[in-house]
């Protein structure tokens, strides 16, 4: 439920056009720098030692995946989620909406 959620943040990023990317995709959204952890360059071996370590987690993904975006949001349009075990409560927080907490993320939309 978690990883759908942060799908939802990253849908709810690109719909947003360019605030979040330069050019408003999905895939601009999870690429810009210092955004997802994974994807950083300075940190991108995180998803080969996470699939090396969980590899039926991602495996789950290529099946639900492709149909995340058909099920209704389940962060309320959430654009910014942390997780609260990993990480202390960032100063973004202070200009966005708390939504929900799902799993061991907290969710929040930017209130600009």
């Amino acid at each position: 439920e978690g990883q759908r959620a942060v799908a939802w943040v990253i849908k709810n990023r690109a719909n947003q056009g360019t605030k979040y990317s330069k050019d408003g995709t999905i895939a601009g959204v999870c690429l810009k720098p210092y955004q997802f952890s994974c994807w950083n360059e300075d940190e991108k071996d995180l998803i080969e030692k996470g699939i090396k370590k969980e590899r039926h987690v991602y495996d789950a993904m290529d099946e639900w995946l492709p149909k995340v975006y058909m099920s209704p949001d389940p962060t309320g349009g959430a654009d910014h989620y942390f997780c609260p075990s990993k990480i202390p409560t960032p100063d973004w927080v202070k200009n966005c909406e708390f939504k929900v907490e799902i799993g061991n993320h907290k969710f929040y939309k930017a209130k600009c």
